[in-house]
């Protein structure tokens, strides 16, 4: 649901919260950049920092997306293939498409400057399971417990889960997929997963394209919703988690130690 266009945009209203918050800084890495919309909007904010995504369709977009600012580098890569260092690390609705998801938030703290952060989007709350879960091809979705557990194993310290669904986008999503009936699976998770930052569960043409055109109607449903319900991890479908990673080396894997 993070194709639709309203709650991509509540995602970046809650980015720049973090900024200002938080005081995330350049240069940023983001890991599954799909589009590229989260680094435009850090590179219209004059960040600078690189975009990769594994998806050769996804990143032919966030090419298009990202080339009128050159202060942002774009690679189709994995993160297995990734070295050097960043202050700021998005891995926006990609952490529940690995299978190992420690390991990858483990070579996440490796890339990590010390004290550096990562803002991690990922699809909450079991009992939310929906068909669009398989469509896009996650292997799961997370407690607040849980993700502060694995963030933990790789050796970064929690700070703060907001989510960004509950009440307004949670009802929508539920609405809809008791509504809408299964488009067509992508086939395996691998496929799906190439190719979901370009497919959008919500097809329905005369709904959704009046939402994405209301403007008016969304900025003062981002800040009333911002103040009152960020904390309604256990309530939402999906949450931002904030960690950092502490002084010192980096967690290493067992290959590594």
């Amino acid at each position: 649901m993070a194709n639709f266009v309203p709650l991509k945009n509540y995602m970046l209203y809650c980015l720049d919260r973090f900024i200002e918050q938080y005081a995330l800084r350049p240069p940023f890495l983001e890991v599954g950049c799909g589009r590229g919309e989260a680094s435009a909007h850090l590179a219209r904010a004059g960040w600078h920092g690189t975009a990769i995504d594994f998806s050769p369709e996804a990143i032919a977009r966030a090419r298009a997306n990202l080339a009128p600012y050159p202060n942002v580098s774009v690679s189709n890569a994995a993160l297995e293939e990734l070295s050097g260092s960043w202050n700021t690390i998005l891995m926006w609705d990609a952490l529940e498409h690995i299978d190992d998801d420690v390991g990858a938030l483990r070579h996440l703290a490796r890339l990590l400057e010390a004290e550096g952060a990562l803002l991690l989007a990922v699809p909450s709350n079991p009992c939310e399971w929906r068909w669009d879960d398989d469509f896009y091809g996650h292997f799961r979705r997370y407690t607040v417990e849980d993700l502060g557990a694995k963030l933990a194993q790789a050796g970064l310290q929690a700070q703060v889960f907001w989510d960004f669904t509950y009440p307004v986008f949670w009802a929508m999503r539920r609405a809809y997929t008791r509504i809408k009936r299964p488009p067509a699976a992508a086939g395996d998770r691998k496929k799906a997963t190439r190719v979901s930052a370009l497919r959008n569960a919500w097809e329905l043409p005369l709904v959704s394209g009046l939402l994405d055109r209301t403007g008016l109607l969304w900025p003062p449903l981002y800040r009333l919703q911002f103040r009152l319900f960020r904390q309604a991890t256990a309530r939402g479908h999906e949450f931002f988690a904030l960690a950092r990673r502490p002084p010192g080396p980096a967690v290493q894997t067992e290959a590594q130690a």
